[in-house]
């Protein structure tokens, strides 16, 4: 037990580093109460460019990968122990206590999360999350179908115990999404995707 409890602690220690926010402090910006005040990529290239969106989106989808594959590698091949670190890396991008607990919505690192627990997969979410974006020009989209592929690729590859592990982050991931879901079928708006790196800064 207490391995899992260890891999949980150290996912979510890594989760916690806000990229966003960290590259926003060196613009002068402050992320989190500006554009849409979510502290992810998305907002970056917004506010920022799609250098430094690019740049966030890297550094939030690497720190998914490593706490989930060398969680794996470390435990010789525990997927579940690797799940749950990447899961808690999940929830500390969230909600990361230094942030007091208003972090960003977790997709990036979720992709990470899903390419080291199963890479191969991963290959094909990704080519999901581009096709969905690029018709759709809507992230939030995107974002709630890979997390959808992710929940039933850790069902499928291991058991029903994976679905207690990732199930309550994919829900929280819902919740966190419900405005933007609001902004695009009621409100007609929404939080855009291959359009930002269109736009001059």
């Amino acid at each position: 037990m207490w391995k899992y409890l260890l891999a949980f602690v150290i996912g979510y220690l890594a989760g916690c580093f806000s990229t966003a926010d960290t590259v926003g402090r060196f613009r002068h910006v402050n992320i989190r109460k500006t554009g849409t005040g979510n502290p992810g990529a998305s907002n970056v290239t917004f506010i920022l460019g799609w250098r430094m969106g690019l740049l966030v989106g890297f550094v939030d989808i690497l720190k998914g990968i490593l706490a989930t594959f060398l969680t794996i590698l470390i435990s010789h091949g525990n997927l579940y122990l690797g799940l749950v670190a990447g899961s808690a890396c999940i929830l500390g991008h969230m909600f990361p206590f230094y942030l007091k607990f208003k972090g960003g919505k977790g997709f990036a690192t979720l992709v990470g999360v899903l390419f080291g627990f199963d890479w191969k997969f991963a290959l094909l979410a990704v080519l999901f999350i581009f096709l969905i974006t690029l018709i759709t020009d809507y992230i939030v989209l995107a974002t709630l179908t890979t997390t959808v592929l992710f929940t039933l690729r850790a069902f499928l590859r291991t058991s029903l115990l994976a679905l207690w592990i990732v199930l309550p982050v994919a829900l929280i991931m819902f919740y966190k999404h419900r405005t933007n879901l609001y902004r695009i079928f009621v409100a007609k708006c929404g939080e855009k995707g291959f359009s930002l790196l269109f736009q001059k800064h």
